[in-house]
């Protein structure tokens, strides 16, 4: 396998005054703001055909009295893993400081999205190491050199959701409002499944 060489280590956390400078000058950080090693990592994996959205958005934090933007390196796009978004984050270098933010997204954003981060080899267990306790940073934590391993595991992940998504009915009719809906995310929105049927009525008929 072809090795991935070194530069210098950025972080996707960006101080809060900072950070609103430079959205302010209409500079918020697009794709050559990753490192030589980053930019490997992301032709990667859009080699192996997924779609992918990087710096998509800031992510306010509050880290013990300090605020930060977290800005996720790549957004998978085109499906879901266990109900949410699949984020991937390609971090050369760990620090305890960088840990606390990651922590504290995860206890925030956990719900909504799914963290997998990209790791240098040398590196892989000293994060593992980090990782212990009661509230973990990631949900999955691949090595460098394992990367064609993660992306066929990306790809079943798309494949298993569209195969989820293909299951379901694809239309929802409110029978009381008359309110319709098309397309899994839509009906989830406005009706919600009840297992692999769609519910009867739409759900603001439903809360009244």
């Amino acid at each position: 396998m072809k090795k991935f060489g070194k530069t210098r280590p950025r972080s996707s956390f960006h101080e809060s005054s900072k950070f609103l400078k430079i959205w302010k000058k209409n500079k918020f950080p697009k794709k050559n703001d990753f490192s030589g090693w980053e930019k490997q990592i992301l032709k990667k994996l859009r080699d192996s055909g997924i779609s992918i959205e990087t710096k998509f958005r800031n992510f306010p934090l509050n880290v013990e009295n300090e605020k930060f933007e977290y800005v996720p390196d790549f957004l998978m796009k085109g499906f879901e893993y266990k109900g949410r978004e699949v984020l991937v984050e390609a971090h050369e270098k760990i620090s305890e400081e960088d840990v606390k933010k990651y922590r504290k997204f995860r206890s925030v954003f956990g719900s909504t999205y799914y963290l997998i981060m990209i790791v240098t080899d040398g590196e892989l267990r000293m994060w593992n190491e980090y990782d212990q306790g009661v509230q973990g940073f990631f949900n999955e934590i691949w090595a460098v050199g394992d990367i064609e391993f993660l992306t066929e595991h990306l790809r079943k992940m798309k494949k298993d959701y569209e195969e989820k998504i293909n299951s379901l009915p694809q239309n929802a009719l409110c029978p009381k409002c008359g309110k319709k809906a098309a397309g899994y995310k839509e009906i989830v929105k406005l009706f919600g499944y009840r297992g692999k049927i769609v519910q009867s009525f739409c759900r603001k008929c439903r809360s009244k």
